[in-house]
Parts: structure tokens; sequence; C-alpha cells
């Protein structure tokens, strides 16, 4: 049984120094403009887990050609007016719902005919998102009735106003991307803010792109960009994970290195420290990408809320999120969070679920749940439901549960961090 279930024991205390996986997000991105540049890119720092890997080998079908190191990989591309779109045939997604959505955008802006797939879990996702505004653009996609697989034809593109019915960082990069190669301006109005590292990744890459007040504008590109180095900030929805542990745990500090600490990606390290959570940010750089040093301490926490307002940027951290909320003194709300159930599981049920397993007060709604704490959590086997945030939040609680936690599945955390256990093994003084 061992062999198959990952059990997590309660710890006496944790401390020490974590450093980051590369961010997720901007690694996906960093890949793409480094492919649409002509010649050699370098990035350090890559998140090394299986979504990114996912990106690397779908690009690597265009020709694009890359050079793996110990902390570094080089990507040599021909430019993207001479990426390969005769030899392509499927590309394969694995479980990235960001390697479709961006991807979707750049393969329909310059009209490759290629079919793309992805695992059981990423066909179940809704597509629709990114097809609709991408066929209003001009693009020829056929779907399942969509979903993947996704069937791309060679139509040009033309520039549109688009308004986001949906808050999504993910189809607003995706029609930030098609825009490149749209004849005419693209706008999009962005009613809810969402994670902006296109936008900002684009403006260090030399792209014309501007913003006035809620529209997004970009124009057609003319060049392939210019070879770069970059370094990845260390991903803050990981982090999120040994935040929860810095605070839930008895007498415990840990201190986080190198953290993006993107205004977008950090909301919910402002609404716990509104809670009475000790959380000190360190700034070390101060860029369009800037990144620090976090330090949590083990803390009294008081109730919370996540809204509609507010949830587009917590969405990654909300079962972590829920997991503290159950050592909270009071009720906490969460809404307006329904985009949960589009997730790699139907996020909302997977963590009611999981923590009413391990003997939280928690009551589900269409569009989120309530918490109500504290609540002293007990052992139990539970299912990670195919989901590396909640195989990692299971993980988290079996810091302080009564019992040992016992994960199903538990390896899916190497969709986007393979090192998680280990560090969880070295952080943690078990009793």
């Amino acid at each position: 049984m061992s062999r198959k279930l990952k059990i997590v024991k309660s710890a006496k205390f944790v401390k020490g120094q974590i450093t980051l996986p590369g961010d997720k997000s901007i690694s996906h991105r960093t890949l793409l403009f480094a492919s649409l540049a002509k010649g050699k890119s370098q990035i350090k720092f890559l998140n090394n887990g299986a979504d990114v890997l996912s990106t690397i080998g779908c690009l690597q079908k265009f020709g694009i050609k890359f050079q793996l190191g110990r902390y570094s990989i080089e990507v040599d591309s021909s430019g993207f007016k001479k990426w390969d779109r005769e030899n392509v045939g499927t590309i394969n997604c694995g479980n990235s719902g960001t390697t479709s959505r961006l991807l979707a955008g750049l393969i329909a802006g310059q009209g490759i005919n290629v079919k793309m797939t992805g695992d059981e879990s990423l066909s179940s996702r809704p597509m629709k998102r990114v097809i609709n505004p991408l066929l209003e653009m001009g693009a020829e996609i056929n779907s399942d009735d969509g979903k993947l697989p996704l069937i791309f034809g060679d139509k040009k593109l033309k520039g549109i106003r688009y308004t986001m019915p949906v808050a999504s960082a993910q189809v607003k990069s995706c029609l930030l991307f098609a825009g490149l190669f749209a004849d005419g301006k693209t706008y999009i109005t962005e009613n809810i803010k969402t994670r902006d590292h296109t936008e900002n990744m684009m403006k260090m890459f030399g792209i014309s792109i501007f913003k006035k007040k809620d529209v997004i504008s970009i124009s057609k590109l003319k060049r392939p960009i210019v070879p770069f180095k970059y370094s990845v900030p260390g991903d803050p929805s990981a982090a999120a994970f040994w935040v929860a542990a810095g605070l839930l745990v008895p007498d415990s500090k840990l201190t986080l290195k190198r953290v993006s600490l993107n205004p977008s990606r950090i909301s919910y390290i402002k609404l716990l420290q509104q809670s009475g959570c000790k959380i000190r940010i360190n700034p070390i750089d101060k860029s369009l990408e800037p990144f620090g040093d976090i330090t949590i301490q083990t803390s009294q926490i008081k109730p919370f809320s996540v809204n509609k307002k507010n949830s587009a940027s917590l969405i990654d951290e909300i079962p972590i999120l829920a997991l503290i909320a159950t050592q909270a003194k009071g009720k906490s709300v969460f809404r307006g969070v329904k985009e949960l159930r589009f997730k790699e599981s139907d996020r909302i049920k997977s963590t009611v679920e999981s923590l009413r397993s391990l003997g939280a007060d928690i009551k589900e709604y269409s569009d989120g749940f309530d918490v109500f704490g504290p609540t002293e959590l007990i052992g139990n086997t539970v299912d990670s439901y195919g989901d590396h945030r909640i195989a990692m939040m299971l993980a988290i609680a079996g810091l302080i549960s009564t019992e040992p936690v016992k994960i199903k599945n538990h390896s899916i955390v190497n969709i986007s961090y393979p090192d998680f256990y280990e560090i969880l093994k070295r952080i943690s003084r078990k009793r």
C-alpha cells in the first residue's frame, strides 16, 4: 500500500529556505517568445514540470530546437516566418491547458494546418472560450463540440474588438498571440484584471502593445523578436503551499527565495496579511516581472473572503486557501470561483470533498463554498482527483492532521513541481 499512496504525517515544525521552481506561467510564455525569435535564446530556471515539457514537445514539431543544460535551456529558432508548416501533423499538449490555449493563438494566427490533442483530462476541458473569438478573427478550426482535438486550417486572421466574457489570462494571451499575425489591430477589453505576464513580456521583447484603461491593443508583428537571455523567477502559486505550511504548523519559519512578486500573482499574500498572517516580503528586483524573498511564520489567522472581484487573481490558490481557512477562527467565504469547475479537476468539488473527508466543516455552492473553523483535521485516505494542486494541498494538510493523510495518485504533482515531496521531507521535523 505504501508504494501506491503518499503518506504524510503531522510535523512538529517546518523550518528552512526553499528555492522555488521557475514560474510555470512565465516559463510557457518565455518558450513561445523564444520560438518567435530568430536565433538562439537562453532561459534560466525554467519550470521543469510535465506541463512545460508539453510546450517544448509541441514547439519541436514546428522545427524549434532545444538544448537542455543543468539550470538553463537554449532555444534555437529560425524565426516565426520559417516555422515548419508542412510536416507537423499532430501536436499533443498533454495535461497542459496553458499549452493548448496559448498555442491555439499562435497556430491560428500563422494559419498552420495541424491537429491539436491532449490527454483525457485536457480533452474534457472547454476550448470554446478560445475557439469562438479566433473564429471571429477568421480562423478555421474544427473541434469535438468545443473540446480537443482541434483541427486548424490555413486561413488568415483579421484584428477584432473583443470583450472578455470570463476573466481568463489564458484566453487573453491566446488572442494577443493571434493578434501578432492578424491584419489590422486587435483590441481586448478586460473588465476584471488577470495575470499580465504576456503583456509584460511583449513589452520586454520590443513588441508594440498598449493599454488604455481596460483595453489592450496589439498590432501585427512585422519582424522576428531579437533573441534574448532571461531568468524565470520562482512560481508564486507553488510558493502558496509552503506559505500555508509556515502559517499552520506550530513553531515554524520558512523563507522562500526569488519568488515572482508580480502584483497579479500575489493577491493571496495580501489577503492573508490582512487576515493577520505573519508574511514578510523582501523585494530584490523591481522590473516589469519583479521578484524577491518571502518569509513566513506560524500565525493566528482571521477568516477571510474571496469574491468575484478578487477571485481572478486568486484562482490557482483557492484549494490551499481553503485549507488555511479550516484553521481560521470563524467563517471564510469563497464565491465567484465557478471557473474552478473547469480546471484539471472540478476544483470546487475536489476541494470540498477532500477537505470534508479530513474532518473540515465546509459547505459547497455552485460558485464556491464556505469554510467554518478552526477545525481539527483527522487523517484519512484521500484522492487527488488527478489534480496536482489538490495533491499538494492534501500533503500540507497532512502536516497538521492528527493522523496520517494518505494520498492516492500523488505523483500528479510532477505536472508542475517534481521536487515537491523531497522538499516537504527536508523542511519537516516529524513528531
